[in-house]
């Protein structure tokens, strides 16, 4: 091809994975989506599926280290608005992979915000192993709430409520990437953990599952079992990273009937049962 052509080609690119609105006042998208333009996406990932605050960093972040594979945890690409656009279908899963290439590069993917297009992921990468990790709805709401301190006997989100940090924030608290409305956010983050579950529910065969619970019984364990699942191999230790922090935790963490009071308790009870049970979660 000729430089001319090369440029042409270039420019072609940088109009697909670029989005005007956002790019330039957005350092961080930016350099994400520079770097896409010279990224191939890896042709069999390792995705590791799971909603906010359910162990998915950790265990993403303890599966790298233990077998010395590139990981990707997180990326803005993936946030508001771009994770509604791509969940409602607005944008295809073929052009959210190719402005996010720099991200799919990696061989082992984390990204919450990707949870509810798995099925659409692991369409479009059919040689793709997936990890969903679950976690007790109850427990996992809980911590989401003391990841933005909200207390969690609240009702509505309000003036005893601080403000949410950013637009996906409010998106994931109030549903409008799942077409919700009228709900308070206790409801919004229990329908949304069913929608999560319901996700891994309908196509167990696709996913390897573990719940956060006995990943925190047995670390190394868990880490060793799904390397092998997802045909990785764990050959370093992990011993000196078990204790790591990979996301904020509580200082103090409450039961959760005295966190959320028997109404929200009663509330998350309802919406999440069904699918808990499936889960194991009686």
């Amino acid at each position: 091809m000729s430089v001319k052509g090369k440029l042409r080609s270039a420019r072609a690119l940088w109009r697909e994975v670029r989005d005007p609105p956002l790019i330039t006042r957005n350092e961080s998208l930016k350099r994400e989506r520079i770097k896409a333009l010279v990224s191939t996406p890896c042709p069999a990932p390792v995705f590791i599926f799971g909603l906010q605050k359910s162990g998915t960093s950790a265990i993403c972040g303890l599966l790298g280290e233990a077998t010395g594979e590139r990981t990707q945890i997180d990326f803005e690409g993936a946030w508001e608005p771009y994770m509604s656009r791509l969940v409602r279908g607005e944008t295809g899963t073929r052009a959210f992979v190719r402005r996010n290439a720099w991200a799919f590069s990696a061989r082992i993917i984390k990204e919450p915000c990707l949870t509810l297009a798995a099925p659409e992921l692991m369409a479009h990468f059919p040689a793709a192993r997936a990890i969903f990790v679950v976690r007790e709805p109850a427990s996992n709401i809980q911590s989401i709430l003391n990841r933005l301190k909200i207390p969690g006997h609240l009702a509505e989100l309000g003036g005893d409520a601080p403000p949410l940090p950013n637009d996906t924030w409010r998106c994931l608290l109030g549903g409008a990437d799942l077409g919700y409305g009228g709900q308070s956010h206790i409801e919004a983050l229990a329908l949304r953990w069913s929608r999560a579950a319901e996700t891994y529910l309908a196509q167990p065969e696709r996913y390897v599952l573990v719940r956060y619970e006995d990943f925190l019984a047995d670390k190394t364990g868990a880490i060793e079992g799904l390397a092998a699942a997802v045909g990785l191999e764990a050959t370093r230790p992990i011993d000196h990273l078990l204790d790591v922090q990979f996301q904020p935790a509580a200082k103090v963490r409450s039961a959760p009937a005295e966190f959320f009071g028997e109404r929200n308790l009663e509330i998350i009870t309802r919406l999440t049962g069904p699918a808990a049970e499936r889960l194991g979660y009686a």
